[in-house]
């Protein structure tokens, strides 16, 4: 917690968090002038919310404290990796869920907002769902993917309940995510459909990543072409998933989707 401004409620935060919670990790923390909040993890791997309030005029002394786990208790418990057995039943309309996936700069938001345009799906877009985040803080969040990759599910889910079909565009790089969001289709009754898209030219590809302007509120244009070589390096193949090269022409590979996903 040194890089953050000091403040008065930090530095009692600091010393509750030393003298309560020794072995915590500290994963991130918010300050005011009289309140600072941090969420740690404790040694058996839970996470809690520690929070320290001061007076404004005597600083020194503490007002009020609370620790609490992050997940609330008696709510409705968080979506299943699986939804095999989850409680919705499949509604009569035909749905779809297309899920659009590649590392940055691979064209896949493009040719997402395409055909969520052209067939009226509606596009779930994980960075413009991350950019809303990042006036509160998000951009520092630990695992902001996984953030992101629940929030789409849960708008899929919202969506497909309501018999009517969404459109995903995140890299989609992990086979968790993956199966999770095949159970979700299956579990709906909705048809599951993968597109992958590829740049295959790498120079094309680095052009890209470094002269786009999306205009996302809160999310940056550009990326780290170094991290994203990485990740296309290691990008796990998805055998029953449409490969699409956005090299090609976008009618093209427009076409081919929106004949991949049955839309006439």
């Amino acid at each position: 917690m040194s890089t953050l401004r000091r403040t008065p409620a930090l530095d009692r935060l600091e010393e509750l968090l030393a003298a309560k919670h020794p072995d915590a990790v500290v994963l991130g923390v918010d300050t005011t002038e009289t309140t600072a909040t941090a969420r740690v993890r404790r040694r058996d791997g839970k996470v809690d919310v520690v929070h320290c309030g001061v007076e404004p005029l005597a600083p020194h002394r503490i007002t009020e404290t609370w620790v609490s786990g992050l997940v609330p208790d008696n709510v409705t418990p968080g979506l299943p990796a699986d939804f095999a057995d989850h409680e919705i039943a499949p509604t009569p309309e035909p749905t779809r869920l297309v899920v659009f996936s590649g590392v940055p700069g691979s064209g896949k938001s493009t040719l997402a907002d395409a055909i969520g345009r052209t067939t009226g799906i509606p596009v779930f877009a994980n960075d413009w769902l991350l950019g809303a985040l990042t006036p509160f803080g998000g951009y520092h969040f630990d695992r902001l993917m996984d953030i992101g990759a629940e929030l789409l599910t849960t708008l899929a889910l919202r969506q497909l309940a309501l018999g009517q079909s969404a459109v995903l565009d995140f890299p989609t790089e992990d086979g968790a995510t993956r199966d999770r969001w095949r159970s979700l289709a299956r579990r709906t009754g909705a048809d599951f459909t993968a597109i992958v898209c590829v740049c295959p030219d790498r120079e094309v590809h680095r052009q890209r990543v470094a002269s786009r302007r999306r205009g996302i509120p809160g999310w940056h244009d550009s990326g780290d072409w170094d991290d994203i070589s990485r990740r296309l390096d290691a990008f796990p193949p998805w055998p029953d998933a449409l490969v699409v090269d956005t090299t090609r022409p976008h009618a093209d590979n427009l076409a081919a989707v929106l004949a991949r996903i049955g839309h006439h």
